[in-house]
Protein backbone atom coordinates (compact mmCIF):
# COMPACT_ATOMS: atom_id res chain seq x y z
CA UNK A 1 0.00 0.00 0.00
CA UNK A 2 1.30 3.46 -0.82
CA UNK A 3 0.56 6.86 0.71
CA UNK A 4 1.08 10.20 -0.93
CA UNK A 5 0.46 12.87 1.65
CA UNK A 6 -2.54 13.94 3.68
CA UNK A 7 -5.97 14.43 2.10
CA UNK A 8 -6.56 18.05 1.06
CA UNK A 9 -9.59 18.32 3.35
CA UNK A 10 -7.33 17.95 6.39
CA UNK A 11 -8.72 14.59 7.45
CA UNK A 12 -6.53 11.62 8.22
CA UNK A 13 -7.93 9.46 5.43
CA UNK A 14 -9.19 6.87 7.90
CA UNK A 15 -5.76 5.84 9.18
CA UNK A 16 -5.83 5.46 12.96
CA UNK A 17 -2.35 5.28 14.39
CA UNK A 18 -0.87 4.16 17.66
CA UNK A 19 1.00 7.34 18.57
CA UNK A 20 -0.60 10.54 17.29
CA UNK A 21 -1.90 11.11 13.79
CA UNK A 22 0.86 12.02 11.31
CA UNK A 23 -1.44 12.28 8.31
CA UNK A 24 -3.20 15.34 9.69
CA UNK A 25 -1.59 18.39 8.14
CA UNK A 26 1.24 19.70 10.28
CA UNK A 27 4.71 21.18 9.79
CA UNK A 28 6.31 17.73 10.04
CA UNK A 29 3.69 15.63 8.22
CA UNK A 30 5.88 15.41 5.11
CA UNK A 31 8.47 13.55 7.18
CA UNK A 32 6.21 10.53 7.76
CA UNK A 33 7.02 8.06 5.01
CA UNK A 34 6.00 4.65 6.38
CA UNK A 35 3.45 2.89 8.58
CA UNK A 36 3.99 -0.61 9.92
CA UNK A 37 3.31 -2.99 12.79
CA UNK A 38 5.92 -4.80 14.88
CA UNK A 39 6.33 -8.57 14.94
CA UNK A 40 6.06 -8.93 18.73
CA UNK A 41 4.82 -12.47 18.25
CA UNK A 42 8.40 -13.44 17.32
CA UNK A 43 10.13 -11.25 19.92
CA UNK A 44 12.31 -12.70 22.69
CA UNK A 45 13.83 -11.25 25.84
CA UNK A 46 17.37 -11.04 24.49
CA UNK A 47 16.32 -9.04 21.44
CA UNK A 48 17.39 -5.39 21.28
CA UNK A 49 14.84 -4.33 18.63
CA UNK A 50 11.56 -5.89 17.53
CA UNK A 51 11.21 -6.70 13.87
CA UNK A 52 8.55 -5.28 11.58
CA UNK A 53 5.72 -7.70 10.76
CA UNK A 54 6.06 -8.79 7.15
CA UNK A 55 2.35 -8.83 6.32
CA UNK A 56 1.68 -5.10 6.39
CA UNK A 57 3.50 -1.99 5.17
CA UNK A 58 2.30 1.42 3.95
CA UNK A 59 4.90 3.52 2.12
CA UNK A 60 5.18 6.93 0.51
CA UNK A 61 6.61 6.32 -3.00
CA UNK A 62 10.19 7.58 -3.35
CA UNK A 63 12.84 6.68 -5.88
CA UNK A 64 15.53 8.02 -3.54
CA UNK A 65 14.37 5.71 -0.74
CA UNK A 66 14.32 2.78 -3.16
CA UNK A 67 17.90 3.51 -4.23
CA UNK A 68 19.00 3.74 -0.59
CA UNK A 69 17.46 0.36 0.16
CA UNK A 70 19.26 -1.11 -2.87
CA UNK A 71 22.57 0.35 -1.63
CA UNK A 72 22.05 -1.11 1.86
CA UNK A 73 21.32 -4.55 0.48
CA UNK A 74 24.27 -4.46 -1.92
CA UNK A 75 26.59 -3.45 0.88
CA UNK A 76 25.23 -6.35 2.91
CA UNK A 77 26.37 -5.18 6.36
CA UNK A 78 24.37 -7.75 8.28
CA UNK A 79 26.30 -9.16 11.22
CA UNK A 80 25.81 -12.52 12.88
CA UNK A 81 25.61 -11.05 16.39
CA UNK A 82 24.38 -7.54 15.62
CA UNK A 83 22.11 -7.65 12.60
CA UNK A 84 21.98 -4.72 10.18
CA UNK A 85 24.87 -2.31 10.73
CA UNK A 86 25.60 -4.13 14.01
CA UNK A 87 22.82 -2.07 15.65
CA UNK A 88 20.71 -4.93 17.00
CA UNK A 89 18.25 -5.23 14.12
CA UNK A 90 18.77 -8.98 14.13
CA UNK A 91 19.30 -11.79 14.31
CA UNK A 92 15.64 -12.73 14.62
CA UNK A 93 13.02 -14.28 12.37
CA UNK A 94 13.14 -12.55 8.98
CA UNK A 95 15.82 -10.10 10.10
CA UNK A 96 18.10 -10.60 7.09
CA UNK A 97 15.27 -9.50 4.83
CA UNK A 98 12.09 -7.43 5.22
CA UNK A 99 11.48 -7.79 8.95
CA UNK A 100 14.93 -6.52 9.86
CA UNK A 101 15.85 -4.04 7.18
CA UNK A 102 12.63 -2.01 7.49
CA UNK A 103 13.12 -1.12 11.19
CA UNK A 104 16.85 -0.55 10.56
CA UNK A 105 15.92 2.00 7.90
CA UNK A 106 13.08 3.80 9.68
CA UNK A 107 14.20 3.45 13.32
CA UNK A 108 17.95 3.92 12.97
CA UNK A 109 18.88 5.54 9.66
CA UNK A 110 15.81 7.79 9.42
CA UNK A 111 14.25 7.99 12.88
CA UNK A 112 10.91 9.74 13.15
CA UNK A 113 9.90 9.03 9.55
CA UNK A 114 8.06 5.77 10.27
CA UNK A 115 5.05 5.20 12.52
CA UNK A 116 4.18 2.03 14.39
CA UNK A 117 0.45 1.29 14.13
CA UNK A 118 -1.67 -0.52 16.67
CA UNK A 119 -1.45 -4.25 15.74
CA UNK A 120 -4.91 -4.86 17.18
CA UNK A 121 -6.40 -2.53 14.57
CA UNK A 122 -4.07 -3.06 11.62
CA UNK A 123 -2.61 -6.43 10.67
CA UNK A 124 -4.38 -8.19 13.55
CA UNK A 125 -3.09 -11.77 13.71
CA UNK A 126 -4.98 -12.90 16.84
CA UNK A 127 -1.70 -13.70 18.58
CA UNK A 128 -1.00 -14.22 22.27
CA UNK A 129 0.59 -10.96 23.51
CA UNK A 130 2.45 -12.75 26.32
CA UNK A 131 5.22 -15.32 26.37
CA UNK A 132 3.34 -18.06 28.23
CA UNK A 133 0.21 -20.00 27.21
CA UNK A 134 -3.32 -18.69 27.66
CA UNK A 135 -5.52 -21.14 29.56
CA UNK A 136 -9.29 -20.74 29.87
CA UNK A 137 -8.90 -17.24 28.42
CA UNK A 138 -6.54 -16.24 31.26
CA UNK A 139 -3.20 -14.85 30.05
CA UNK A 140 0.13 -15.43 31.76
CA UNK A 141 3.76 -14.47 31.33
CA UNK A 142 5.40 -11.23 30.27
CA UNK A 143 4.30 -8.90 27.48
CA UNK A 144 6.24 -9.58 24.29
CA UNK A 145 6.17 -5.89 23.38
CA UNK A 146 7.68 -5.02 26.77
CA UNK A 147 11.08 -6.62 26.20
CA UNK A 148 13.75 -3.94 26.74
CA UNK A 149 10.98 -1.34 27.19
CA UNK A 150 10.56 -0.71 30.93
CA UNK A 151 8.05 2.07 30.16
CA UNK A 152 5.54 -0.64 29.23
CA UNK A 153 5.30 -1.87 32.86
CA UNK A 154 4.33 -5.26 31.48
CA UNK A 155 0.89 -4.12 30.40
CA UNK A 156 -0.25 -5.03 26.91
CA UNK A 157 -3.52 -5.26 25.04
CA UNK A 158 -4.72 -8.69 23.99
CA UNK A 159 -5.65 -8.21 20.33
CA UNK A 160 -7.71 -11.40 20.48
CA UNK A 161 -10.28 -9.48 22.54
CA UNK A 162 -10.74 -6.70 19.98
CA UNK A 163 -14.27 -6.42 18.52
CA UNK A 164 -14.33 -7.29 14.83
CA UNK A 165 -15.69 -3.84 13.94
CA UNK A 166 -12.50 -2.23 15.36
CA UNK A 167 -10.21 -4.15 13.00
CA UNK A 168 -9.26 -2.59 9.66
CA UNK A 169 -7.02 -5.38 8.34
CA UNK A 170 -6.14 -8.89 9.41
CA UNK A 171 -3.28 -11.23 8.56
CA UNK A 172 -4.28 -14.86 8.02
CA UNK A 173 -1.29 -16.63 9.53
CA UNK A 174 -2.04 -17.97 13.02
CA UNK A 175 -5.72 -18.20 12.08
CA UNK A 176 -4.74 -20.09 8.90
CA UNK A 177 -6.21 -19.34 5.49
CA UNK A 178 -10.00 -19.03 5.07
CA UNK A 179 -10.03 -21.34 2.03
CA UNK A 180 -8.84 -24.24 4.19
CA UNK A 181 -12.43 -24.46 5.49
CA UNK A 182 -11.42 -24.73 9.15
CA UNK A 183 -14.40 -24.10 11.45
CA UNK A 184 -12.38 -22.45 14.25
CA UNK A 185 -15.36 -23.16 16.49
CA UNK A 186 -13.58 -24.12 19.69
CA UNK A 187 -14.30 -22.04 22.77
CA UNK A 188 -10.87 -20.42 22.94
CA UNK A 189 -10.14 -16.72 22.75
CA UNK A 190 -8.03 -17.09 19.61
CA UNK A 191 -10.49 -19.33 17.79
CA UNK A 192 -13.43 -17.05 18.52
CA UNK A 193 -11.72 -14.12 16.76
CA UNK A 194 -10.33 -16.29 13.95
CA UNK A 195 -13.83 -17.56 13.22
CA UNK A 196 -15.06 -13.99 12.95
CA UNK A 197 -12.18 -13.12 10.60
CA UNK A 198 -12.92 -16.10 8.37
CA UNK A 199 -16.65 -15.38 8.46
CA UNK A 200 -15.98 -11.82 7.28
CA UNK A 201 -13.78 -13.11 4.46
CA UNK A 202 -16.61 -15.32 3.21
CA UNK A 203 -19.07 -12.44 3.56
CA UNK A 204 -16.84 -10.33 1.31
CA UNK A 205 -16.55 -13.18 -1.21
CA UNK A 206 -20.34 -13.54 -1.28
CA UNK A 207 -20.74 -9.77 -1.72
CA UNK A 208 -18.30 -9.82 -4.65
CA UNK A 209 -20.09 -12.65 -6.42
CA UNK A 210 -23.67 -11.51 -5.87
CA UNK A 211 -23.48 -7.71 -5.97
CA UNK A 212 -20.66 -7.22 -8.47
CA UNK A 213 -20.89 -10.31 -10.65
CA UNK A 214 -24.67 -10.71 -10.42
CA UNK A 215 -24.80 -14.26 -9.13
CA UNK A 216 -27.81 -15.58 -7.26
CA UNK A 217 -28.38 -14.43 -3.68
CA UNK A 218 -29.47 -17.08 -1.18
CA UNK A 219 -30.98 -17.30 2.28
CA UNK A 220 -28.25 -18.77 4.46
CA UNK A 221 -30.84 -20.29 6.77
CA UNK A 222 -32.11 -22.39 3.85
CA UNK A 223 -29.40 -25.04 3.50
CA UNK A 224 -31.05 -26.72 0.51
CA UNK A 225 -31.12 -23.44 -1.40
CA UNK A 226 -27.48 -22.68 -0.54
CA UNK A 227 -26.24 -26.12 -1.60
CA UNK A 228 -28.19 -26.00 -4.86
CA UNK A 229 -26.80 -22.56 -5.76
CA UNK A 230 -23.20 -22.94 -4.56
CA UNK A 231 -22.48 -26.60 -3.87
CA UNK A 232 -21.08 -26.44 -0.35
CA UNK A 233 -23.00 -27.99 2.53
CA UNK A 234 -20.51 -27.57 5.37
CA UNK A 235 -21.62 -25.02 8.00
CA UNK A 236 -23.50 -23.05 5.37
CA UNK A 237 -24.36 -20.09 7.60
CA UNK A 238 -20.64 -19.56 8.24
CA UNK A 239 -18.99 -20.61 4.97
CA UNK A 240 -21.96 -19.43 2.87
CA UNK A 241 -21.98 -22.48 0.61
CA UNK A 242 -18.33 -22.28 -0.45
CA UNK A 243 -17.04 -25.26 1.60
CA UNK A 244 -18.02 -28.86 0.93
CA UNK A 245 -16.29 -30.35 3.96
CA UNK A 246 -14.09 -29.55 6.93
CA UNK A 247 -10.40 -28.77 6.50
CA UNK A 248 -8.07 -28.94 3.54
CA UNK A 249 -8.19 -27.12 0.22
CA UNK A 250 -10.02 -30.04 -1.39
CA UNK A 251 -13.16 -29.06 0.47
CA UNK A 252 -13.10 -25.47 -0.77
CA UNK A 253 -15.14 -24.36 -3.76
CA UNK A 254 -12.89 -22.00 -5.68
CA UNK A 255 -13.91 -18.60 -7.00
CA UNK A 256 -14.91 -18.74 -10.65
CA UNK A 257 -13.92 -15.47 -12.26
CA UNK A 258 -16.37 -14.39 -14.99
CA UNK A 259 -15.02 -14.97 -18.50
CA UNK A 260 -12.05 -16.99 -17.28
CA UNK A 261 -11.71 -20.78 -17.60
Amino acid sequence: VMIDGAPKDGSNGGVDVAFGDPLVSSPDSSEINAFFTRDYNMAHSGQKHAGVQGGFLVLRPSLDVYKEFVAIIRKGDFRQKGGWGGKGFGPFYGSMTFQGIIPYFYDHLHPGTGVELNPCVYNNMAFNPRDKPTKNDIVSGHCRDGYNRPDKHDECEDCRSRPLEDVFTTHFTLCQKPWECLPQDGNRIQERLCRKFHGEWYRVREDLETNLWGRKSVQLTNKEEVVEARGGEYQVEHFRGYCEKRGGKNGYIKVEIPGKK
